[in-house]
């Protein structure tokens, strides 16, 4: 079972402390998460994202959803802490700012110095990073300061030193592959004032700037790729004029992102930023005791308010990249004054209304009004939409030396409804409707984060111990059974799946059943890589579960368990399972996943929970075997498909460096020349089955790691050895078997 919250947090907090200390040259650190379907990159300097993702696809994801689709939804976050000092000082430690190149060690506005490199655990047993304390199937775990004088192990100087707060924060951050978490990644920022004075007017915020752009199938660059962005929010505060307390009549707490102009001819997405909650040790003061730990969120205002507190406020900002705009409020922040504002202040300012009219009709005209767009929505359609957003909490009355704040949030990505997919021209591109999933995987975050806590309030009530063990435990979720390892080899015409029985022996942690009921196998469709969302494309084909029962086909296992398991050379698993998948188009990519399910709880309403397909998914790209030998060689001669070449074929990107062709019926080992008919070589390349994975550009782009591709087949780019585009016409083309000394020959035509 769990370790209690507090318990586990404490524990979690001694073994940074441990970890980390005396404090050491730490380099800079960019690790991303790789379980689930998102891929966000975090620092230990505060940062979130990697900026250069958009004109480097082929490194780390920033915020990418779906993975290995290109479909990026973050430029750069950072997280802000805004405070009081004792001297009377209002200082506000950023770190990210607005900045067209990211993230620059010592650069004006990147205030925090890493303190020590990624821990990362796993709750998964067969995980290589296992460990008891383990909040998810894959933590990371790092700590930064802005206390040091200098970057650690350089002699650049931090930013900013009058600004100082003394704060050490413990960043943790979340990520599970189950279908209902695997759209976001958690992230909790344990900020703990380390100086010898108190804080106060305490406010806590992630800055963002959210862009959702293929980055792969994009052509525009510069400017014209930032400024299609739109922005909306959930839980915007309700203000009524003449009153201070604002209302949330939503009860989700977000802020959000998506393309409004862009032309990318793939997915149309969200990316999003979620406030979950906050735990403040509460100093206390007259009349109040200390509480540490107290919860903070605007659905426990009301006992704020009875306590004489201000009531915690979620307050989400936007501002142009440009700074040209005629109100100064949607300008660039020039200093900690102006940074403290945005942290607090909402636009448009409820204050500077006489008339509820008014202000609402300005409000609305800003954020829209659910199904009404405003400029936030709009702006990026004129491309004028460079959004930066933050979105800020608070304000937490004081900080003590020593204590703690803990706020969390997620970066949460959703798809838009069918309904909403291809392109947006002249119709309403952001309803209530089009966000039905981002609310979907909101929610799930939610009950994620708050674990026993069903009713958000911060206490354990009568009903909500699952596990009986007498404490709040957050993160606390039923969870399917684990994955299967996959394997799929592949044979002519055919692939073959091959998996292990791992998962017949999970447990869930909260009923502390074993409840495993059967597989699910899902396949992709030739073309489906084309929205970069091959394994959410894969649909079912076959289903085996236990029989006897009410749950699921009551087929059995049967047709597909092996009666011994079998092994291959290099791979230690046991594989118990056998299914083939046939009639398969040569040269196309094709995803298969195999998931696991459990029987679920029907008596308690609780469906059956399945295992994520993405996890363990293979891409596999049939085709021929090697031919090998004088005869099996004449028998089936190497050759080019397809032939003629049409530029722009199906399976090709839209961009020159994104097509290819295929040779096949190739020997185990060879060299491959391609030449004009005037003998000048156009290109050369070394095949190897192998360890032959995909060797250009259209892999990168389009596939991922871990594919499989047929043995005597390799694809070709269709550009020359200088990378340049090859003019309609024939071709000659070489196979020299490296092994045999033999040499085919053939030709092929490229036609426009």
């Amino acid at each position: 079972m769990d370790m209690p919250c507090r318990a586990r947090a404490a524990a979690l907090a001694a073994a940074l402390m441990l970890w980390t200390s005396p404090l050491a040259a730490q380099p800079f650190e960019r690790v991303a998460t790789d379980v689930g379907n998102v891929g966000l990159s975090l620092t230990n300097a505060g940062t979130v994202g990697r900026p250069q993702a958009r004109t480097d696809p082929s490194g780390l994801p920033s915020f990418e959803y779906p993975r290995d689709s290109g479909i990026e939804h973050l430029f750069e976050a950072g997280l802000w802490v805004g405070a009081r000092r004792a001297d009377g000082v209002i200082s506000v430690r950023t770190g990210s700012v607005t900045s067209g190149g990211g993230y620059v060690p010592g650069g004006n506005g990147f205030e925090f110095a890493q303190e020590a490199p990624f821990l990362q655990r796993s709750s998964l047993a067969t995980s290589p990073f296992f460990s008891p304390a383990a909040v998810s199937q894959q933590d990371l775990l790092t700590a930064y300061n802005d206390t040091q004088e200098f970057l650690p192990g350089t002699a650049t100087p931090t930013p900013d030193p009058a600004g100082r707060l003394g704060l050490r924060v413990s960043q943790r951050a979340y990520a599970w592959s189950f279908p209902f978490t695997e759209y976001f990644v958690i992230v909790e920022y344990a900020v703990t004032n380390v100086s010898d004075q108190p804080l106060s007017d305490v406010w806590i915020g992630v800055f963002d700037d959210l862009v959702v752009r293929n980055v792969v199938t994009t052509t525009e660059t510069g400017g014209a790729f930032f400024n299609k962005g739109a922005r909306g929010a959930f839980g915007y505060p309700q203000y009524t004029v003449g009153q201070p307390a604002p209302t949330y009549p939503d009860s989700q707490f977000v802020s959000y992102a998506f393309n409004a102009g862009g032309t990318e001819e793939s997915l149309n997405t969200y990316g999003a930023l979620a406030f979950l909650g906050a735990e403040w040790d509460d100093p206390g003061a007259p009349g109040r005791p200390a509480q540490p730990g107290r919860f903070f969120h605007p659905f426990v205002a009301d006992q704020y308010a009875a306590q004489g507190l201000e009531a915690p406020r979620f307050n989400p900002r936007y501002w142009l990249f440009g700074g040209n705009d005629p109100d100064p409020a949607l300008r660039t922040p020039i200093d900690d004054a102006e940074n403290y504002v945005r942290m607090t202040s909402p636009y448009p300012d409820p204050t500077a209304f006489t008339s509820q009219a008014d202000y609402e009709t300005a409000r609305d005209a800003f954020l829209g009004d659910g199904d009404g767009e405003g400029r936030l929505q709009t702006a990026g359609r004129t491309a004028t939409g460079n959004w930066i957003g933050l979105t800020s909490v608070g304000p937490f009355d004081a900080l003590a030396p020593g204590q703690t704040i803990t706020a969390t949030f997620a970066f949460v990505a959703a798809l838009k409804p069918e309904e909403f997919q291809g392109s947006t021209a002249g119709r309403q591109a952001d309803t209530e409707a089009s966000r039905a999933l981002l609310r979907n995987n909101v929610f799930w975050a939610m009950e994620t984060y708050a674990g026993e806590d069903a009713n958000f309030n911060g206490v354990l009530d009568a009903g909500e111990d699952i596990n009986g063990n007498g404490e709040l435990d957050r993160f606390l979720i039923p969870t399917p059974p684990d994955g299967p390892r996959l394997r799929v080899e592949l044979e002519s015409g055919r692939a073959v799946l091959y998996w292990d029985e791992t998962a017949e022996d999970s447990v869930d942690p909260v009923t502390g059943r074993a409840d495993f009921e059967g597989y699910r196998i899902y396949r992709s469709d030739p073309g489906d890589d084309a929205s970069g969302d091959i394994i959410g494309a894969a649909g079912l084909i076959a289903q085996y579960d236990t029989p006897g029962n009410e749950v699921g086909f009551n087929n059995g296992f049967g047709p597909i368990r092996l009666d011994e398991p079998v092994t291959f050379d290099g791979d230690p698993t046991a594989y118990r399972y056998r299914f083939e998948a046939g009639g398969l188009l040569d040269g196309w990519q094709y995803a298969f996943a195999v998931t696991a399910f459990d029987s679920g709880d029907l008596g308690a309403g609780l469906d059956p929970l399945e295992s994520s397909k993405t996890a363990g998914a293979v891409r596999v790209f049939p085709g021929t075997a090697a031919v090998a030998g004088r005869e099996a060689q004449d028998a089936a001669p190497a050759g080019v498909f397809p032939n003629p070449y049409r530029l722009r074929a199906a399976w090709d990107g839209p961009l020159s460096t994104q097509r290819k062709l295929y040779f096949y019926n190739l020997p185990p080992r060879a060299e491959v020349r391609i030449y004009t008919l005037a003998g000048e070589i156009v290109d050369r390349f070394e095949h190897d089955a192998s360890d032959n994975t995909g060797d250009i550009r259209w892999f990168d782009d389009f596939s991922s790691d871990g594919r499989v591709i047929a043995g005597g087949t390799h694809a070709w780019d269709v550009l020359s050895d200088n990378r340049l585009r090859l003019a309609p016409g024939l071709y000659l083309f070489s196979v020299h078997d490296r092994d045999s000394g033999d040499t085919q020959t053939g030709r092929f035509v490229i036609l426009r």
